[in-house]
């Protein structure tokens, strides 16, 4: 039995003998009342008697009755001192008895919390183990493209040469739905105000087609490559050329990493400033040492603020990796969607360090 069951039946005996000795108090109560009036009417007998005899034998009846009350008095007053005691003993078992309803509450509530700590680390045990499993499936679909990807040669990065950047900027909006002029525009005015300002120069195709890409690689001969405008599906959406009812054509990215593969002077890097366009873009790796994409979905302003602080930060000679940083800081800056900054991201080979890698150096 708990201590609070038990408290609480000794509770329910008090009260019940509580009940038993309040009718013993009345009854004798009512009895020392009974007989101090049959007292008082033998007391007037003796006074009216007419005989000594008679008021004798009234006076000994008086005092027999008196006698009677004053022993249900005296039981009543044991009476009322044991109410009196039961009442200090409900008082002191109530307390016992709230002291542990307190303990079992508190032991519930210990047990209620162990019981949600096990199902939080069970949980993130789960978690943690749902992203392992992750982790292995993207290492295996990574493999699986390595090995299906085309047999192309790889390229040693070209160290900073004392010469301008040079980036091939694509652009292709066939939906007319994105702000592809406005992006070149903020990027062209940042580059402006940067410190090595002069030695980074653009070259922009609008509206670009796949043989733009094409002519571009030859004609511009990029340190980068930049597309601007729809991706998803391991694919980019270029202009298809035509003057009127253009709806755009896809670009697979396996076309893509043989384009890139098909010039004696591939770029460094490429930056891919469209939706969904970092999955499934280690294909593109053989021909490319770096790749910027997006991981999901990205609001054209975000875009437009991550290609602009990226170009400037590229431009005053920092870092692949601290431009793509400051990058992501200006995307959070500008509070357009929770979490947008974590879209830009990159993959590279295993021994690029982005870090490391700058691509705007001035001429000595």
């Amino acid at each position: 039995m708990s201590s609070v069951e038990m408290n609480r039946r000794e509770l329910t005996r008090l009260i019940e003998k509580e009940a038993d000795l309040k009718k013993e108090l009345q009854r004798f109560e009512g009895e020392a009342a009974k007989y101090s009036d049959s007292a008082r009417r033998y007391d007037d007998q003796a006074r009216k008697a007419s005989s000594a005899s008679s008021a004798t034998s009234a006076f000994n009846s008086a005092k027999r009755e008196r006698d009677k009350s004053l022993q249900s008095s005296n039981k009543a007053v044991d009476i009322s001192k044991k109410i009196a005691s039961n009442a200090r003993d409900q008082d002191s078992r109530r307390r016992s008895l709230a002291s542990a309803e307190k303990s079992e509450q508190q032991a519930r509530d210990r047990d209620e919390q162990r019981r949600s700590q096990k199902e939080k680390s069970d949980r993130q045990a789960r978690d943690r183990e749902d992203e392992r499993r992750r982790q292995r499936e993207k290492t295996h679909a990574r493999e699986v493209a390595r090995l299906s990807a085309p047999q192309v040669h790889y390229v040693h990065i070209r160290p900073p040469e004392p010469e301008k950047l040079r980036v091939l900027y694509l652009t292709a909006n066939a939906g007319t739905d994105l702000r592809t002029d406005t992006e070149v525009r903020q990027v062209q005015q940042a580059l402006r105000g940067a410190r090595f300002r002069d030695l980074v120069t653009v070259e922009q195709r609008p509206a670009a087609t796949f043989q733009d890409l094409l002519d571009g690689l030859n004609d511009v001969q990029p340190h980068v490559v930049h597309f601007s405008g729809h991706g998803g599906d391991q694919s980019l959406f270029m202009d298809d050329g035509k003057i009127t009812d253009g709806s755009g054509t896809a670009l697979s990215f396996s076309l893509l990493v043989k384009a890139l593969d098909a010039t004696d002077s591939p770029p460094t890097l490429l930056v891919l400033n469209a939706c969904d366009t970092l999955n499934g873009a280690e294909v593109i790796l053989p021909a490319v040492p770096v790749v910027i994409g997006m991981s999901d979905a990205v609001l054209d302003s975000a875009a437009i603020i991550f290609a602009q602080q990226f170009y400037a930060a590229l431009a005053g000679g920092q870092s692949v990796g601290s431009a793509l940083k400051q990058a992501k800081v200006a995307i959070e800056a500008a509070m357009i969607d929770a979490g947008a900054e974590e879209l830009p991201n990159y993959i590279s080979r295993d021994e690029i360090d982005i870090s490391q890698l700058i691509l705007v150096k001035p001429i000595s």
